[in-house]
């Protein structure tokens, strides 16, 4: 059970979907070694500038975020802040490399690129007063991301550039964290240009995969257990990963590997390389506490977008003023919002899209991916994600700047 957990929830987030090898049947400039690299090490790689900033929370965390300094200095745009999604980091915004790479694609028309990492990710693992292997320190979930890391994110890149307002791009569980940010600080609007929000993962209830369902009953004994033998971190990033997932799903086939990618996320498993497969293990998991697991299983089982339910009246009235657990307020996102969706995405259905685009004031527009078999992780690392997603993103940015 504990392997078929681990490689699920994986895949379920972070998995390759294309061929990435400097060959004929791929488009993407990548090499394997990749894998062992870090982010700031691959933008360096591939012939970017790279900077790292550490980003201190209200409450302590120190945070780690990566910029891409634009290369046409001369052009005068909103910087871009993006937002990775659940179990990864700044890497889902580079790993396919440049030409392809969400990121790299801006960079090159003029953006100041700005990639944060959620607090418990591999690169964001400080705080002023506890250890990472303390239990407070993972004492979590992602309404923290969202209340604290995204407006510390945001206030940081204004600062540092000395703009008014920025564009914000997130994925999945990057447009979750932006969501709670304007609801519970709805003075960020002012301060965003538009969001653009790929796979907005607020509403889970839909989940198509039969994998995520079970782990969503089974979730509390899974808690438990972990909890009862002291552990707080939930797939952690660890040295080794890309030698063992190699091992776990060998090569040529990978067959368990695909199965579950189709399975979880959905998508066409001929879009699947081996290549880049092997390049993202060496990344992903990135690691994510215990109890933001839980919240997630939460929102999978009960379909509402609401804080931490902490099981217990009295623990809710303790933490909240009320046993009723509070309810995030998307009509405080006033921000413009672009919506992107894919009819099989099979972790973020698309009904569930549909929904909270009823309920957001603001919303700009709303893109189906016209790749019908298109997936969850294809929002990442798709072989078509250019072609089909990627250009419309960059275009709607611009137009954006010039309203």
């Amino acid at each position: 059970m504990s392997v078929l957990l681990l490689g699920a929830l994986l895949l379920w987030c972070c998995s390759a979907t294309v061929e990435a090898g400097r060959n004929r049947s791929t488009p993407f400039l990548v090499d394997e070694e990749d894998a062992l690299l870090t982010v700031p090490q691959l933008i360096r790689k591939y012939g970017y500038e790279v900077e790292e900033h550490q980003v201190r929370t209200e409450d302590g965390y120190l945070l780690t975020m990566y910029r891409i300094p634009a290369r046409h200095r001369g052009i005068r745009r909103y910087p871009v802040f993006m937002m990775h999604s659940l179990f990864s980091t700044s890497a889902d915004w580079v790993l396919i490399g440049r030409k392809h790479g969400l990121a790299y694609l801006l960079a090159d028309r003029g953006y100041d690129i700005w990639m944060g990492n959620v607090r418990g990710n591999r690169y964001s693992r400080k705080h002023e007063r506890h250890s990472i292997t303390s239990k407070k320190f993972w004492d979590f979930s992602f309404h923290e991301m969202g209340a604290y890391d995204v407006p510390a994110f945001i206030d940081y890149v204004l600062e540092q550039t000395g703009s008014r307002r920025l564009h914000y791009v997130g994925y999945s569980q990057g447009t979750l964290v932006i969501f709670i940010a304007l609801s519970e600080r709805p003075e960020l609007n002012e301060k965003i240009v538009q969001v653009q929000a790929l796979s907005p993962a607020v509403y889970l209830q839909r989940a198509a995969s039969l994998t995520i369902n079970l782990l969503v009953a089974t979730n509390e004994q899974i808690a438990a257990q972990l909890t009862a033998n002291r552990i707080y971190e939930f797939l952690p990033h660890f040295e080794k990963q890309y030698y063992f997932f190699r091992s776990v799903c060998p090569s040529p086939t990978q067959t368990l590997c695909r199965l579950v990618i189709a399975e979880v996320a959905g998508g066409n498993t001929k879009n699947m390389g081996v290549k880049l497969l092997r390049i993202f293990t060496g990344h992903f998991p990135a690691g994510a506490s215990v109890k933001q697991v839980q919240h997630y299983a939460q929102s999978f089982r009960d379909g509402t977008f609401q804080q931490y339910d902490y099981g217990d009246p009295e623990k809710n009235l303790l933490r909240y003023g009320s046993v009723q657990v509070p309810k995030y307020n998307l009509s405080r996102a006033t921000v413009p919002v672009r919506s992107y969706y894919a009819y099989e995405d099979r972790v973020v259905n698309y009904l569930n899209v549909l929904q909270v685009q009823r309920e957001l004031p603001n919303l700009v527009s709303s893109y189906a991916v016209p790749d019908k078999r298109f997936g969850h992780a294809d929002f990442g690392y798709g072989k078509n994600v250019k072609e089909v997603l990627y250009d419309e993103v960059v275009m709607n940015v611009e137009q954006a700047d010039e309203l």
